[in-house]
């Protein structure tokens, strides 16, 4: 019986590492180069329900370390930055669902290890709680650390940056960034003091997470209630 689960396991991980890289493939840029859109979570929250969270976690850095290989940027700074801030993303989505769901009690073992005896259909409730909610948390912490410290570092790691914008030093924080003459002119935009830096960091990261927030969960949310009414 163990082998049995253990080998249905390796399958159902092994399936949904290949969707979620194939997805993360597939991103839509918005705005800066750096923000790109991809629904790559919904294999990652269909993991943590059919396999569990430790699983769905593993298909995160997985999917971080193929698409990378793939892409051919393994070892490129910047995109080392930016799949660290994916794999936190991927995280903050599957935390989130996982606090959401335990609140709304509709959390349940994974599928594998034991099957819904009554599923129900979505409702309503368990749509609006989990979409808000998720998409909420994801776009509330992300904006926030974009604003403090994630941009400021992965500018300092765009190779572009040094050379063509002018830092003269890595920024760790929004605090010395904005200090840096390089501000005047990134991309074309101008971020060279605080209230140019919020407005376009927020308007962006906000419209990002925003639609990656609520794009995942409500293609996942069906998805899960017709899982549950199959045998795994």
């Amino acid at each position: 019986m163990r082998t049995n689960y253990s080998t249905k396991r390796l399958i159902f991980v092994a399936t949904l590492a290949a969707i979620s890289v194939v997805f993360g493939l597939f991103e839509i840029p918005l705005g800066l180069p750096w923000l790109k859109l991809d629904v790559s979570e919904i294999a990652i929250l269909v993991a943590a329900v059919v396999v569990g969270y430790k699983g769905a976690f593993s298909l995160v850095l997985v999917r971080g370390i193929f698409r990378q290989a793939i892409q051919g940027d393994l070892f490129m700074p910047t995109e080392l930055v930016g799949e660290l801030i994916a794999i936190l993303a991927s995280a903050i989505i599957l935390g989130s669902y996982f606090m959401i769901s335990k609140l709304i009690q509709t959390h349940k073992k994974p599928l594998l290890l034991e099957a819904v005896v009554d599923p129900k259909p979505l409702s309503l409730k368990e749509t609006l709680f989990v979409s808000i909610g998720v998409t909420l948390t994801l776009t509330i912490v992300l904006v926030g650390l974009n604003i403090l410290v994630l941009t400021p570092i992965y500018l300092s790691t765009y190779d572009a940056v040094f050379s063509f914008f002018g830092f003269n030093q890595f920024h760790l924080t929004v605090f010395t960034l904005l200090e840096d003459p390089g501000m005047a002119n990134i991309f074309g935009v101008d971020l060279s003091n605080w209230g140019l830096y919020l407005t376009y960091i927020i308007t962006n990261y906000t419209l990002l997470n925003v639609s990656k927030g609520l794009l995942t969960t409500l293609l996942f949310l069906p998805i899960k209630s017709r899982l549950e009414k199959v045998e795994l």
